[in-house]
């Protein structure tokens, strides 16, 4: 399965895997497969707004497929589908 978009683009409702390889430095297995409840977009105190056109979403709050809500950061997360 391949992802849709990076985890930077995240929405609600959309199905996302996170797993961070510290070795590789990229999203890689064992997967955790979630639902995102809430995204928190970066803030234009900390970044330029190229930086947050370029990757607008900072933290992904995610509830899991075994019923755990928890957060992460975008760029440990790929957007498997979008939701409708």
């Amino acid at each position: 399965m391949q992802a849709v978009k990076p985890g930077y683009f995240a929405t609600v409702g959309d199905l996302v895997r996170e797993g961070w390889c510290r070795d590789k430095r990229c999203v890689a297995p064992p997967y955790t497969y979630g639902i995102v409840l809430e995204t928190q977009n970066r803030s234009l105190e900390a970044y330029t707004p190229e930086q947050c056109a370029e990757k607008p979403v900072r933290l992904v709050y995610i509830l899991t497929t075994a019923g755990e809500k928890i957060r992460r950061y975008a760029v440990h997360v790929e957007v498997m589908s979008e939701s409708r």
